[in-house]
C-alpha cells in the first residue's frame, strides 16, 4: 500500500514506539518536532535509494508501507526513539 508521506511518517512514529529502547509517551499526540524528523529521514532514505517513491500528477510524493516498515526493523530510525 503506499501512503502520502505526511501520513506515512505518523504510522511509523506509531510503529517506533514498539521497538526495543523506545520510551513513548503515556499519550497518543504525536511531537510535531519528531515528526518532522521521521519525514525528513524518509525524504532522506528516498535520496538514498533505500525507499521506492513516486510523484502523483498533484505533486504528492507517495512511499510503500511495506518498505518503510522494513526500515523501521532494520534500525534507520533508531537513532530518534528518545525523542519519541
Amino acid at each position: 500500500m503506499s501512503l502520502i508521506i505526511s501520513l506515512a511518517a505518523t504510522r511509523a512514529y506509531d510503529a517506533m514506539k514498539g521497538r526495543p529502547g523506545a520510551r513513548p509517551r503515556h499519550s497518543d499526540a504525536h511531537d510535531p518536532a519528531v515528526l518532522r524528523a521521521v519525514i525528513e529521514r524518509i525524504q532522506q532514505l528516498i535520496g538514498d535509494y533505500r525507499l521506492n517513491a513516486h510523484r502523483a500528477p498533484n505533486g504528492n510524493t507517495y512511499v510503500f508501507w511495506v518498505e518503510i516498515s522494513r526500515e523501521i526493523e532494520l534500525g534507520a530510525f533508531d537513532d530518534l526513539l528518545d525523542r519519541l
